[in-house]
């Protein structure tokens, strides 16, 4: 959106004050809505991203048709054995207990945050987020808060501004899955993560929501959560739907401190949503058998397209052969530490951007070391293709009060719930690893198109 991108930053040259003014407003209401992060306002720019409405339609469908295909994939790998697939994807004792449970409903993902970086011609999805992903209520609430902006204001009465706000189409797919787990009544909501996660003030939003159309909900701690009369309680508050915001691999940490929470799930007490299944499709050593055309054989092919179109090429890292994308067959290890500007290497149960190593950006030493580490180590690891990040001018406050223009690199970010893309988030960043957790910032994101 060039032309768009260039108003919105002719409207900052043309009224400094005004433009500065504007991020007071910014920042002022970004901490009187709780939109916080560690303690502190949500790290944003006065412009939010703009997507035109064939790039919107282009990211949804690909949203909707990878996830679809993700989803199928994950049913058909090992002939439909999870048992090999738990193994393949080296996955402890305790995670594949919880996984053998079903949680009442057959839907493994319910709602997800997916990171898509866009291309002129495409749309690659580095990860998929499943395993409690915040962030759907900073973006209903910073949506409000941009279009209260003067400056955005100004901005409509050239371009047209349509913003989503995820949080019915969430309230919606809970209550499916409730249905489906065979709730009948008006379901209570417990938000249940750590009382210390730094994305709490995401989870206050949703709270008042739930309660605003008419859910008696509760933010709880997963510790805190009792088990009684075959129902789990917050308090004195029922919790018949469970919107599990604490992450696995931090809860299977502290087991022994969340019995009750724990056996809650076992016995369907509440409704779980996400169930613990969500983390299968979402490991990233999973899209080593996604981008793996010999592991897809039993897909159709519009499925087996999507995943190979719109996933970068992933494999575990280990001393294995396999094939590129061009079909030439590799030895990985002995070709990753030779190409290294070729490829990221990650850990492949990990979040908030920690233990990422861009090949481009590391020397070759610390690069075998990476290697080594990640053949070594118990855990999997994965070397992904490196993907261009793509970039875009945005308007930076400077000490002064005042604006200058500089590349940010940025991924976009769209909510899927219920199967469908309602709302996004867009995150930037400076450095090529993207996450608020390593010092990026986040944006809404509005359709825009110019004012007949």
């Amino acid at each position: 959106m060039p032309t768009a991108i260039d108003y919105f930053h002719q409207l900052i040259a043309a009224d400094p004050s005004a433009a500065s003014a504007a991020a007071d407003q910014l920042d002022a209401a970004l901490i009187a809505r709780g939109i916080l992060f560690a303690g502190k306002a949500m790290p944003v720019h006065l412009r939010p991203h703009f997507l035109a409405p064939d790039e919107r339609r282009r990211l949804e469908v690909a949203a909707v048709g990878v996830l679809r295909a993700a989803l199928m994939a994950e049913q058909g790998l090992f002939g439909g054995d999870r048992e090999r697939l738990y193994a393949a994807l080296r996955l402890h004792d305790a995670e594949r207990r919880l996984l053998r449970i079903h949680p009442g409903y057959d839907d493994a993902v319910v709602w997800t945050r997916l990171d898509a970086f866009p291309t002129p011609d495409n749309v690659l999805f580095l990860e998929f987020n499943h395993d409690a992903p915040a962030g759907i209520g900073y973006s209903a609430a910073m949506t409000e808060i941009y279009l209260e902006l003067p400056i955005l204001k100004r901005f409509a009465k050239r371009f047209s501004l349509a913003g989503d706000d995820p949080r019915p189409a969430l309230l919606e797919a809970l209550l499916k899955a409730y249905a489906a787990f065979g709730g009948q009544e008006r379901p209570n909501i417990g938000i249940v993560d750590w009382t210390d996660v730094r994305t709490s003030s995401d989870q206050v939003i949703l709270r008042d929501y739930f309660i605003a159309q008419g859910h008696a909900s509760v933010i709880a701690d997963p510790r805190e959560v009792k088990l009684r009369r075959g129902r789990l309680y917050a308090g004195d508050l029922r919790l018949d739907i469970v919107y599990r915001r604490v992450v696995t691999s931090e809860l299977l940490a502290k087991l022994d401190e969340a019995r009750d929470f724990v056996a809650g799930y076992e016995t369907r007490a509440a409704c779980f949503i996400n169930s613990f299944r969500c983390r299968v499709s979402e490991n990233k050593a999973f899209l080593g058998f996604l981008t793996d055309p010999e592991q897809l054989s039993f897909l159709s092919d519009d499925l087996r397209q999507a995943l190979l179109r719109h996933l970068p090429w992933t494999r575990v890292v280990a001393e294995q052969s396999t094939s590129l994308s061009d079909g030439r067959r590799i030895d990985l290890c002995e070709h990753a530490a030779r190409h290294r500007a070729d490829f990221v290497l990650k850990p492949a149960d990990a979040y908030g951007g920690t233990n990422v190593y861009i090949g481009s950006e590391t020397d070759d030493e610390t690069w075998e070391e990476a290697l080594q580490r990640a053949l070594k180590d118990d855990a999997l690891w994965v070397l992904q293709q490196r993907v261009s990040t793509p970039t875009e001018i945005f308007p930076i406050r400077q000490a002064d009060g005042g604006f200058a223009l500089y590349p940010m690199k940025y991924n976009i970010n769209p909510f899927c719930l219920g199967g469908r893309v309602t709302g996004a988030v867009a995150r930037t960043s400076r450095s090529a690893v993207i996450n608020v957790s390593a010092g990026g910032g986040s944006i809404p994101v509005f359709t825009v198109a110019p004012v007949s």
